[in-house]
């Protein structure tokens, strides 16, 4: 190691010796500073020094200091006597038994631990996951418009950060995709409220031109029948997944997160001697937090029995039956183009053109079933019960009657359409 004044010196003049990895200069006005220079011509300050107290103890009882630690101070565009009073600065802390590097460190963690890109992570797998949304929480979330956040804590976003945001997506993709960008957002300020992780939520009553339209898409039988077809190809998971959907008209992660202890053999009334199949969703897993019953058709009895026992408790997986189904986009992808070339395919035998299905989403599934019970003649109320809707608090409060009898015969029927 070299030893030299640099204060004053030509640093232009520093070359690393011939077969040397690099020169590293010890300054002599200040022990702990020092300039590494490289073959390529960089030079970087940095300081070594030895935390008070981490060493060793000694014979009486005290530490020796600890080990020599270096920190980068950063290259020569930092002058030197920027570089000088920051290494002193350390070393006074050192002599205090303060480790710069291990405080940093500690703060460093704890900035990123809270930085947006680390809680949108967390976000999905505490919450997003659990409600069966990964799929879409991930595309959303991870949009390219959000790495502008990237670095900030969360609590340093402004209402100013949610509009420039915001006004970026509306030009790039739409009214539509604001309002889902939104609502995505919406949930992770809320989370992250809920967990203490911020004090304010900055989108709160945000005053925005757009306005959410609720979907109003309504699959016909023959568009049902279409989509029921097509699962028929896809195979497991996806496939019987789909079936249930059509079958039972219950929210995606409520047959997408099935649990094997879920299904049951129950009673619809005390007095009844025989029990009828049925799945028995928890309070915890189901949107009202109230839990919810629906009752299996023969079909949908079928359908459940022909899938392959893992042996992990999720009935739709593709880990095994540990975790249950992900992957939901893909999914929806691959029935589209199995619908495609289906539609292509029968076209072609009749000599006609192909057909394609208005565009549709997985919930639009729900809202068809639920259209077409009430076609049936289906009362409202018993429908408003096989999808385990709330029921108004008076009505709740007044009104015990379960309707299980009702519910079942209403699913017995449905079920019959796809026997």
């Amino acid at each position: 190691m070299e030893q030299r004044r640099l204060a004053n010196a030509d640093l232009s003049n520093l070359r690393v010796p011939k077969g040397a990895l690099a020169l590293e200069v010890r300054d002599t006005s200040c022990d702990g500073l020092r300039l590494r220079v490289l073959p390529t011509g960089k030079m970087t300050w940095s300081v070594v020094y030895r935390v008070a107290g981490k060493g060793e103890p000694t014979a009486a009882g005290t530490r020796k200091k600890g080990p020599p630690t270096r920190v980068t101070l950063g290259s020569t565009e930092v002058k030197y006597n920027d570089a000088r009073k920051r290494a002193v600065e350390i070393m006074e802390l050192a002599a205090q038994g303060v480790d710069y590097a291990e405080q940093r460190k500690e703060a460093t963690a704890g900035r990123s631990s809270r930085s947006v890109e680390a809680l949108i992570d967390r976000f999905i797998d505490e919450y997003a996951k659990r409600k069966g949304r990964e799929d879409l929480a991930r595309i959303w979330l991870k949009k390219p418009e959000l790495e502008k956040w990237h670095g900030k804590d969360l609590a340093e976003i402004a209402r100013a950060d949610i509009h420039l945001l915001l006004d970026r997506v509306a030009v790039e993709r739409g009214k539509a995709a604001v309002i889902e960008m939104r609502k995505h957002l919406s949930k992770l300020f809320h989370w992250a409220i809920d967990r203490e992780l911020i004090q304010s939520n900055p989108i709160t009553r945000l005053d925005r031109d757009e306005v959410y339209v609720e979907r109003e898409r309504v699959l016909s039988l023959d568009e049902l029948q279409r989509v029921w077809d097509a699962a028929g190809d896809m195979g497991y998971p996806f496939g019987p997944m789909y079936r249930m959907l059509i079958l039972t008209g219950q929210r995606r992660a409520e047959i997408g997160e099935m649990e094997r202890g879920w299904r049951k053999e129950v009673k619809l009334d005390k007095d009844d001697e025989e029990a009828v199949p049925a799945v028995i969703v928890p309070p915890s897993k189901h949107k009202s937090r109230r839990g919810h019953t629906f009752y299996l058709s023969p079909p949908a009895v079928a359908v459940l029995d022909s899938l392959p026992d893992l042996g992990g408790k999720f009935l739709f997986s593709s880990t095994g039956g540990k975790t249950p189904v992900s992957g939901y986009s893909k999914g929806k992808a691959r029935l589209d183009r199995i619908l495609k070339e289906r539609a292509e395919k029968e076209a072609a035998e009749r000599g006609e053109e192909a057909q394609p299905m208005e565009p549709w989403t997985v919930h639009d599934i729900r809202r068809s079933v639920a259209t077409r019970m009430a076609e049936m003649g289906i009362p409202g109320e018993h429908i408003e019960h096989v999808l385990g809707h709330s029921m108004e608090k008076l009505r709740r409060t007044y009104n015990k009657h379960t309707y299980a009898a009702e519910v079942r015969e209403a699913m017995l029927r449905w079920g019959a359409l796809w026997a």
